[in-house]
Protein backbone atom coordinates (compact mmCIF):
# COMPACT_ATOMS: atom_id res chain seq x y z
CA UNK A 1 0.00 0.00 0.00
CA UNK A 2 1.42 3.34 -0.91
CA UNK A 3 2.01 5.69 1.97
CA UNK A 4 -0.85 8.16 2.49
CA UNK A 5 0.12 11.75 1.97
CA UNK A 6 -1.52 14.84 3.33
CA UNK A 7 -1.44 16.93 0.17
CA UNK A 8 -2.33 20.60 0.56
CA UNK A 9 -3.35 22.91 -2.18
CA UNK A 10 -1.35 26.09 -2.59
CA UNK A 11 -4.31 28.02 -1.22
CA UNK A 12 -4.47 25.82 1.87
CA UNK A 13 -0.72 26.12 2.38
CA UNK A 14 -0.84 29.92 2.15
CA UNK A 15 -3.82 30.03 4.48
CA UNK A 16 -2.02 27.96 7.13
CA UNK A 17 1.10 30.09 6.82
CA UNK A 18 -1.04 33.20 7.16
CA UNK A 19 -2.68 31.84 10.29
CA UNK A 20 0.72 30.92 11.69
CA UNK A 21 2.18 34.35 10.95
CA UNK A 22 -0.79 36.32 12.22
CA UNK A 23 -1.15 34.05 15.25
CA UNK A 24 2.39 34.83 16.31
CA UNK A 25 1.47 38.53 16.80
CA UNK A 26 -2.19 38.49 17.80
CA UNK A 27 -2.01 41.94 19.45
CA UNK A 28 0.22 43.52 16.84
CA UNK A 29 3.79 44.73 17.05
CA UNK A 30 5.73 48.03 16.77
CA UNK A 31 8.37 48.24 14.04
CA UNK A 32 10.95 50.97 13.61
CA UNK A 33 11.99 51.48 9.99
CA UNK A 34 12.46 53.83 7.06
CA UNK A 35 9.72 54.18 4.46
CA UNK A 36 10.64 53.67 0.82
CA UNK A 37 8.90 53.21 -2.56
CA UNK A 38 5.73 54.91 -1.38
CA UNK A 39 2.77 54.57 -3.77
CA UNK A 40 -0.60 56.26 -3.31
CA UNK A 41 -3.22 54.11 -5.01
CA UNK A 42 -6.34 55.63 -6.57
CA UNK A 43 -8.38 53.49 -4.19
CA UNK A 44 -6.93 55.40 -1.25
CA UNK A 45 -4.71 52.51 -0.08
CA UNK A 46 -1.04 53.20 0.58
CA UNK A 47 1.74 50.79 -0.45
CA UNK A 48 5.38 51.08 0.60
CA UNK A 49 8.47 49.28 1.87
CA UNK A 50 9.76 49.27 5.44
CA UNK A 51 13.54 48.93 5.50
CA UNK A 52 16.51 48.97 7.82
CA UNK A 53 20.22 48.47 7.13
CA UNK A 54 19.82 44.77 6.26
CA UNK A 55 16.22 43.88 5.47
CA UNK A 56 13.04 45.01 3.74
CA UNK A 57 9.40 44.09 4.14
CA UNK A 58 6.46 45.22 2.01
CA UNK A 59 3.95 47.34 3.86
CA UNK A 60 0.35 48.30 3.28
CA UNK A 61 -1.99 50.80 4.88
CA UNK A 62 -5.66 50.50 4.03
CA UNK A 63 -7.66 53.55 3.07
CA UNK A 64 -9.53 53.96 6.38
CA UNK A 65 -6.17 54.16 8.18
CA UNK A 66 -4.26 56.17 5.55
CA UNK A 67 -6.77 59.03 5.46
CA UNK A 68 -6.57 59.56 9.22
CA UNK A 69 -2.83 59.57 9.99
CA UNK A 70 -2.68 63.37 9.74
CA UNK A 71 0.32 63.71 7.43
CA UNK A 72 1.59 62.56 4.06
CA UNK A 73 4.40 59.98 4.29
CA UNK A 74 7.51 60.77 2.26
CA UNK A 75 10.30 58.56 0.90
CA UNK A 76 13.15 58.33 3.39
CA UNK A 77 10.99 59.25 6.38
CA UNK A 78 11.86 57.39 9.57
CA UNK A 79 8.75 56.06 11.28
CA UNK A 80 7.43 53.87 14.03
CA UNK A 81 4.71 51.63 12.61
CA UNK A 82 2.24 49.55 14.60
CA UNK A 83 0.55 46.62 12.90
CA UNK A 84 0.81 42.93 12.21
CA UNK A 85 2.45 40.74 9.60
CA UNK A 86 0.06 39.04 7.22
CA UNK A 87 0.16 36.95 4.09
CA UNK A 88 -1.96 37.38 0.99
CA UNK A 89 -2.94 33.86 0.00
CA UNK A 90 -3.40 34.65 -3.67
CA UNK A 91 0.29 35.41 -4.23
CA UNK A 92 1.85 34.06 -1.05
CA UNK A 93 3.35 37.46 -0.49
CA UNK A 94 4.18 38.43 3.03
CA UNK A 95 3.55 42.03 4.07
CA UNK A 96 3.16 44.19 7.13
CA UNK A 97 -0.29 45.75 7.59
CA UNK A 98 0.11 49.11 9.37
CA UNK A 99 -2.61 50.35 11.72
CA UNK A 100 -0.77 53.32 13.26
CA UNK A 101 2.10 55.38 11.93
CA UNK A 102 4.17 58.06 13.64
CA UNK A 103 7.18 59.93 12.27
CA UNK A 104 10.35 59.76 14.29
CA UNK A 105 11.86 63.13 15.28
CA UNK A 106 9.26 65.47 13.75
CA UNK A 107 5.68 65.07 14.96
CA UNK A 108 2.90 64.05 12.62
CA UNK A 109 1.11 67.35 13.07
CA UNK A 110 4.28 69.31 12.41
CA UNK A 111 4.78 67.36 9.20
CA UNK A 112 1.14 67.81 8.20
CA UNK A 113 1.39 71.55 8.89
CA UNK A 114 4.60 71.88 6.88
CA UNK A 115 3.26 69.84 3.96
CA UNK A 116 -0.02 71.74 3.75
CA UNK A 117 1.76 75.08 4.05
CA UNK A 118 4.13 74.16 1.20
CA UNK A 119 1.24 72.89 -0.92
CA UNK A 120 -0.92 76.00 -0.53
CA UNK A 121 2.10 78.28 -0.94
CA UNK A 122 2.92 76.58 -4.24
CA UNK A 123 -0.68 77.03 -5.39
CA UNK A 124 -0.47 80.75 -4.63
CA UNK A 125 -3.00 80.93 -1.79
CA UNK A 126 -0.58 83.02 0.29
CA UNK A 127 0.37 85.49 -2.47
CA UNK A 128 -0.02 89.16 -1.43
CA UNK A 129 -1.61 89.91 -4.81
CA UNK A 130 -4.63 87.83 -3.76
CA UNK A 131 -5.10 89.68 -0.46
CA UNK A 132 -8.24 91.82 -0.45
CA UNK A 133 -7.86 95.31 1.06
CA UNK A 134 -9.72 95.92 4.30
CA UNK A 135 -12.42 98.61 4.20
CA UNK A 136 -11.29 101.82 5.92
CA UNK A 137 -14.67 102.43 7.52
CA UNK A 138 -16.66 99.19 7.87
CA UNK A 139 -20.19 99.68 9.17
CA UNK A 140 -21.06 95.99 9.66
CA UNK A 141 -18.52 93.40 10.87
CA UNK A 142 -19.20 89.68 10.96
CA UNK A 143 -17.58 87.53 13.67
CA UNK A 144 -17.05 83.78 13.45
CA UNK A 145 -16.08 82.31 16.82
CA UNK A 146 -17.49 80.52 19.84
CA UNK A 147 -20.57 82.20 21.30
CA UNK A 148 -19.29 81.56 24.83
CA UNK A 149 -15.59 82.29 24.42
CA UNK A 150 -13.63 85.22 25.75
CA UNK A 151 -12.61 86.09 22.18
CA UNK A 152 -16.14 87.21 21.32
CA UNK A 153 -16.41 89.39 24.41
CA UNK A 154 -13.04 90.99 23.64
CA UNK A 155 -14.01 91.73 20.02
CA UNK A 156 -17.41 93.19 20.93
CA UNK A 157 -15.97 95.32 23.75
CA UNK A 158 -13.16 96.77 21.63
CA UNK A 159 -15.44 97.58 18.70
CA UNK A 160 -18.09 99.04 21.00
CA UNK A 161 -15.53 101.31 22.65
CA UNK A 162 -13.66 102.38 19.51
CA UNK A 163 -16.51 102.50 16.98
CA UNK A 164 -20.00 102.47 18.52
CA UNK A 165 -21.43 103.23 15.07
CA UNK A 166 -20.41 99.74 13.83
CA UNK A 167 -22.87 96.84 13.85
CA UNK A 168 -21.42 93.45 14.93
CA UNK A 169 -23.11 90.36 13.48
CA UNK A 170 -22.19 87.05 15.12
CA UNK A 171 -22.35 83.61 13.57
CA UNK A 172 -21.42 81.18 16.42
CA UNK A 173 -19.21 78.26 15.43
CA UNK A 174 -17.31 75.41 17.03
CA UNK A 175 -13.67 76.40 17.28
CA UNK A 176 -12.13 73.15 18.50
CA UNK A 177 -12.71 69.44 18.30
CA UNK A 178 -14.35 67.23 15.74
CA UNK A 179 -16.36 69.04 13.07
CA UNK A 180 -15.07 72.48 14.08
CA UNK A 181 -13.22 73.18 10.80
CA UNK A 182 -16.36 72.36 8.83
CA UNK A 183 -18.50 74.58 11.07
CA UNK A 184 -16.13 77.54 10.72
CA UNK A 185 -16.03 77.10 6.93
CA UNK A 186 -19.83 76.91 6.88
CA UNK A 187 -20.07 80.16 8.85
CA UNK A 188 -17.82 81.95 6.35
CA UNK A 189 -19.95 80.65 3.49
CA UNK A 190 -23.11 81.78 5.33
CA UNK A 191 -21.77 85.31 5.61
CA UNK A 192 -20.84 85.35 1.92
CA UNK A 193 -24.36 84.26 1.01
CA UNK A 194 -25.83 86.82 3.43
CA UNK A 195 -23.60 89.47 1.92
CA UNK A 196 -24.56 92.32 4.25
CA UNK A 197 -21.20 92.64 6.03
CA UNK A 198 -18.12 94.66 5.13
CA UNK A 199 -15.51 92.61 6.99
CA UNK A 200 -15.12 89.24 8.77
CA UNK A 201 -13.12 88.40 11.90
CA UNK A 202 -12.51 84.64 12.20
CA UNK A 203 -10.74 83.14 15.19
CA UNK A 204 -10.66 82.18 18.83
CA UNK A 205 -8.66 82.75 21.98
CA UNK A 206 -5.51 80.92 22.99
CA UNK A 207 -5.26 77.20 23.60
CA UNK A 208 -3.19 74.09 23.08
CA UNK A 209 -2.09 72.73 19.73
CA UNK A 210 -5.11 70.41 19.80
CA UNK A 211 -7.43 73.34 20.47
CA UNK A 212 -6.13 75.37 17.53
CA UNK A 213 -5.63 72.51 15.09
CA UNK A 214 -8.94 72.98 13.26
CA UNK A 215 -7.56 76.24 11.83
CA UNK A 216 -4.96 74.15 9.95
CA UNK A 217 -7.63 72.38 7.90
CA UNK A 218 -7.13 72.46 4.13
CA UNK A 219 -10.82 72.81 3.28
CA UNK A 220 -11.16 75.72 5.72
CA UNK A 221 -8.11 77.40 4.17
CA UNK A 222 -9.66 77.17 0.71
CA UNK A 223 -12.96 78.57 2.01
CA UNK A 224 -11.12 81.57 3.49
CA UNK A 225 -9.28 82.09 0.20
CA UNK A 226 -12.54 81.95 -1.79
CA UNK A 227 -14.39 84.42 0.45
CA UNK A 228 -15.50 87.59 -1.31
CA UNK A 229 -15.58 89.39 2.05
CA UNK A 230 -12.16 90.43 3.45
CA UNK A 231 -11.14 88.27 6.41
CA UNK A 232 -8.96 89.01 9.44
CA UNK A 233 -7.64 85.83 11.04
CA UNK A 234 -7.31 86.08 14.85
CA UNK A 235 -6.34 82.70 16.25
CA UNK A 236 -4.77 82.19 19.68
CA UNK A 237 -1.93 84.37 20.93
CA UNK A 238 0.76 86.32 19.12
CA UNK A 239 3.11 83.31 18.98
CA UNK A 240 0.47 81.01 17.45
CA UNK A 241 0.45 80.64 13.67
CA UNK A 242 -2.07 78.58 11.70
CA UNK A 243 -2.71 77.93 8.02
CA UNK A 244 -5.75 80.22 8.32
CA UNK A 245 -3.41 83.08 9.25
CA UNK A 246 -1.42 82.67 6.02
CA UNK A 247 -4.49 82.49 3.76
CA UNK A 248 -6.51 85.30 5.38
CA UNK A 249 -6.31 88.82 4.00
CA UNK A 250 -4.73 89.96 7.28
CA UNK A 251 -3.46 88.16 10.37
CA UNK A 252 -4.02 89.69 13.81
CA UNK A 253 -2.01 88.37 16.80
CA UNK A 254 -5.12 88.18 19.03
CA UNK A 255 -8.89 88.67 18.72
CA UNK A 256 -8.63 92.01 20.55
CA UNK A 257 -5.94 93.14 18.11
CA UNK A 258 -8.21 92.11 15.22
CA UNK A 259 -10.95 94.40 16.55
CA UNK A 260 -8.41 97.23 16.96
CA UNK A 261 -7.28 96.78 13.35
CA UNK A 262 -10.81 96.47 11.97
CA UNK A 263 -12.14 99.87 13.11
CA UNK A 264 -10.88 103.41 13.57
CA UNK A 265 -11.20 104.89 17.04
CA UNK A 266 -14.07 107.38 17.03
CA UNK A 267 -12.05 109.78 19.19
CA UNK A 268 -9.23 109.69 16.64
CA UNK A 269 -11.74 110.28 13.84
CA UNK A 270 -13.32 113.17 15.72
CA UNK A 271 -9.91 114.76 16.33
CA UNK A 272 -8.99 114.25 12.69
CA UNK A 273 -12.26 115.83 11.54
CA UNK A 274 -11.68 118.80 13.83
CA UNK A 275 -8.23 119.18 12.29
CA UNK A 276 -9.73 119.03 8.79
CA UNK A 277 -12.33 121.66 9.71
CA UNK A 278 -9.68 124.00 11.15
CA UNK A 279 -7.46 123.48 8.10
CA UNK A 280 -10.38 124.12 5.74
CA UNK A 281 -11.43 127.23 7.69
CA UNK A 282 -7.88 128.61 7.62
CA UNK A 283 -7.59 127.84 3.95
CA UNK A 284 -10.87 129.59 3.18
CA UNK A 285 -9.80 132.62 5.23
CA UNK A 286 -6.49 132.74 3.38
CA UNK A 287 -8.24 132.50 0.01
CA UNK A 288 -10.66 135.26 1.03
CA UNK A 289 -7.80 137.52 2.14
CA UNK A 290 -5.94 136.93 -1.12
CA UNK A 291 -9.05 137.62 -3.17
CA UNK A 292 -9.74 140.82 -1.20
CA UNK A 293 -6.16 142.00 -1.73
CA UNK A 294 -6.37 141.33 -5.48
CA UNK A 295 -9.71 143.14 -5.70
CA UNK A 296 -8.36 146.18 -3.84
CA UNK A 297 -5.35 146.20 -6.16
CA UNK A 298 -7.58 146.14 -9.23
CA UNK A 299 -9.93 148.80 -7.83
CA UNK A 300 -6.99 151.11 -7.12
CA UNK A 301 -5.90 151.15 -10.73
CA UNK A 302 -6.63 154.29 -12.85
CA UNK A 303 -9.04 152.37 -15.03
CA UNK A 304 -11.35 152.11 -12.04
CA UNK A 305 -10.56 155.37 -10.25
CA UNK A 306 -10.53 157.63 -13.40
CA UNK A 307 -12.25 155.68 -16.19
CA UNK A 308 -12.95 158.88 -18.35
CA UNK A 309 -9.30 159.87 -18.29
CA UNK A 310 -8.35 156.58 -19.87
CA UNK A 311 -11.08 156.95 -22.48
CA UNK A 312 -9.90 160.48 -23.35
CA UNK A 313 -6.32 159.27 -23.58
CA UNK A 314 -7.42 156.64 -26.07
CA UNK A 315 -9.47 159.21 -28.04
CA UNK A 316 -6.40 161.50 -28.22
CA UNK A 317 -4.31 158.62 -29.51
CA UNK A 318 -6.94 157.94 -32.18
CA UNK A 319 -6.93 161.60 -33.24
CA UNK A 320 -3.14 161.52 -33.50
CA UNK A 321 -3.29 158.39 -35.62
CA UNK A 322 -5.93 159.97 -37.92
CA UNK A 323 -3.78 163.14 -38.40
CA UNK A 324 -0.77 161.02 -39.25
CA UNK A 325 -2.89 159.04 -41.71
CA UNK A 326 -4.03 162.27 -43.43
CA UNK A 327 -0.44 163.49 -43.74
CA UNK A 328 0.67 160.18 -45.13
CA UNK A 329 -2.24 160.22 -47.60
CA UNK A 330 -1.40 163.79 -48.82
CA UNK A 331 2.27 162.96 -49.22
CA UNK A 332 1.44 159.83 -51.20
CA UNK A 333 -0.95 161.83 -53.44
CA UNK A 334 1.63 164.51 -54.18
CA UNK A 335 4.28 161.96 -55.06
CA UNK A 336 1.84 160.06 -57.24
CA UNK A 337 0.75 163.25 -59.09
CA UNK A 338 4.39 164.20 -59.85
CA UNK A 339 5.13 160.76 -61.19
CA UNK A 340 1.98 160.90 -63.36
CA UNK A 341 3.04 164.30 -64.82
CA UNK A 342 6.47 163.03 -65.72
CA UNK A 343 5.01 159.95 -67.35
CA UNK A 344 2.58 162.11 -69.36
CA UNK A 345 5.43 164.28 -70.66
CA UNK A 346 7.37 161.20 -71.73
CA UNK A 347 4.31 159.81 -73.48
CA UNK A 348 3.76 163.14 -75.26
CA UNK A 349 7.32 163.07 -76.57
CA UNK A 350 6.61 159.70 -78.07
CA UNK A 351 3.35 160.76 -79.78
CA UNK A 352 3.75 160.57 -83.65
CA UNK A 353 1.59 163.69 -84.20
CA UNK A 354 4.05 165.81 -82.31
CA UNK A 355 6.87 164.41 -84.50
CA UNK A 356 4.99 165.41 -87.72
CA UNK A 357 4.59 168.96 -86.38
CA UNK A 358 8.35 169.27 -86.36
CA UNK A 359 8.44 168.87 -90.23
CA UNK A 360 8.59 165.14 -90.56
CA UNK A 361 6.34 163.00 -92.85
CA UNK A 362 5.49 159.31 -93.05
CA UNK A 363 5.48 157.37 -96.35
CA UNK A 364 2.96 154.56 -96.73
CA UNK A 365 2.67 151.91 -99.44
CA UNK A 366 -0.40 149.82 -99.38
CA UNK A 367 -1.19 151.18 -95.88
CA UNK A 368 2.17 150.18 -94.38
CA UNK A 369 4.83 152.64 -93.24
CA UNK A 370 8.06 152.52 -95.28
CA UNK A 371 11.11 152.47 -93.05
CA UNK A 372 13.84 152.55 -95.80
CA UNK A 373 14.19 153.89 -99.38
CA UNK A 374 15.44 150.51 -100.38
CA UNK A 375 11.95 149.22 -99.82
CA UNK A 376 10.59 151.29 -102.73
CA UNK A 377 10.99 150.85 -106.51
CA UNK A 378 10.25 153.05 -109.52
CA UNK A 379 6.56 153.65 -110.28
CA UNK A 380 5.53 152.55 -106.75
CA UNK A 381 2.39 154.44 -105.68
CA UNK A 382 2.74 155.84 -102.15
CA UNK A 383 0.84 158.03 -99.67
CA UNK A 384 2.62 160.71 -97.69
CA UNK A 385 1.26 161.83 -94.31
CA UNK A 386 2.02 165.42 -93.19
CA UNK A 387 0.98 167.19 -89.99
CA UNK A 388 -2.02 168.70 -91.77
CA UNK A 389 -3.02 165.99 -94.29
CA UNK A 390 -2.02 163.28 -96.83
CA UNK A 391 -0.74 163.46 -100.47
CA UNK A 392 -0.33 160.72 -103.11
CA UNK A 393 2.82 160.34 -105.21
CA UNK A 394 4.65 158.01 -107.67
CA UNK A 395 8.29 157.11 -107.18
CA UNK A 396 10.49 158.27 -110.15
Amino acid sequence: MPEERNILSVTELNLQVRQLVEGTFPLGVWVGAEMRNIKFHSSGHLYFSLTDEESTVDGVMWRNVAQNIGFKPEDGMKVEAFGAPTLWEKTGRYQFSVRKLFPVGEGARAIAFRQLKEKLFTEGLFDPEHKKPLPKFPFTIGVVTSATGAALRDIVNVIGRRAPYVTVTIRPAKVQGEGSAEDIAGAIEDFNRYGNVDLLIVGRGGGSEDDLWCFNDEALARTIFASEIPIISAVGHEIDFTIADFVADLRAPTPSAAAEIAVRDIEELTAALRGYVITARNRCASLADNADARLRSVMSRPAWTEPLRKIREHEQRIDDWMAKADMIEASLFERSAGRAQRLAEKLAGLNIKNTLKRGFAIVYRDGKAIESAANLTTEDAVDIEFKDGNKSAVIK
